[in-house]
């Protein structure tokens, strides 16, 4: 090999190296051009700026109280044969429990407002030093009984004619308001409690020299639907001297609502 073809040897590989470098940067380059460009988003044009809060939030509590007697008295009757077979124990049961609900009808209950609520036929046991033998059958019937407005006052009697013809088992008594008179109650409650969450708003605000903007935040608290407990006997409602029986104390239903609102107040221009 000549010495001319040696010396060219070296400057041709020297170009054909740098060409191939170039090439892969320019690769590399459109690449990162079209990964960059699809990662571009067109810029975001504010339309407008948002309104800082001015002044301060303030939680308030308001209850609304209302007190009355209720127009709703419930109990239940039990009546309790036995007898050496099922049959004669269902069938003396059945002949006294008829009397009890002629009774209640005779004293003015409507038919609507009384309803079975139990009904059971079970061995007769009996238990002593010897040990337990079965000794026939019991039977039990059990009747739910609600009374209203002016039977409420009548109730002792209405109890004892029952006894009287034969009930055995006397369960409660348990009072209530009429559906009527809840949604009435309910409204007068609810408005009372928004009443008194807007008067200890307005207080505060008067106390800080500020004023109420407006309302952020409302929470309303019911009692069940289920019914009204009595806690206690508050005001007490005796039944006439001349009706006999057990005497019934309908005492005070007191029902509650709470609201719970949070006033944003501000300052005073």
């Amino acid at each position: 090999m000549s010495s001319t073809r040696v010396e060219r040897f070296p400057v041709y590989a020297m170009v054909v190296a740098v060409l191939a470098i170039a090439s892969v940067l320019a690769v590399s380059l459109y690449a990162m051009n079209i990964l960059g460009g699809s990662e571009r988003t067109a810029p975001v044009q504010e339309t407008g700026t948002v309104e800082e809060e001015t002044g301060i939030q303030v939680p308030v509590r308001g209850v609304g109280i209302i007190k009355l007697k209720p127009d709703k008295l419930s109990f239940t009757l039990g009546v309790e044969t036995r007898g050496e077979t099922p049959i004669e124990a269902s069938t003396r049961n059945n002949e006294i429990m008829s009397k009890v609900i002629s009774s209640l009808l005779a004293s003015g209950v409507d038919e609507k407002k009384i309803t079975t609520s139990y009904l059971a036929i079970n061995p007769d046991w009996v238990c002593d030093a010897e040990g337990c033998r079965q000794k026939g059958y019991v039977a039990v019937n059990q009747v739910t009984v609600t009374l209203e407005d002016r039977l409420i006052l009548e109730s002792p009697k209405i109890i004892n004619d029952a006894i009287q013809a034969g009930a055995t088992h006397l369960y409660g008594a348990w009072f209530d308001v009429k559906d009527e008179t809840k949604k009435n109650l309910r409204d007068a409650a609810l408005q009372a409690a928004f009443s008194d969450a807007a008067a200890k708003a307005s207080r505060i605000a008067e106390y800080l020299n500020m004023r109420i903007k407006e309302i952020k935040y409302v929470e309303v608290s019911f009692p069940e639907d289920g019914g009204i407990p009595v806690p206690y006997v508050t005001r007490a409602t005796a039944a006439p001297e001349s009706v006999s029986g057990p005497p019934v104390m309908t005492g005070e239903i007191t029902y509650t609502v709470t609201v719970y609102i949070t006033y944003l107040f501000e300052p005073i221009s």
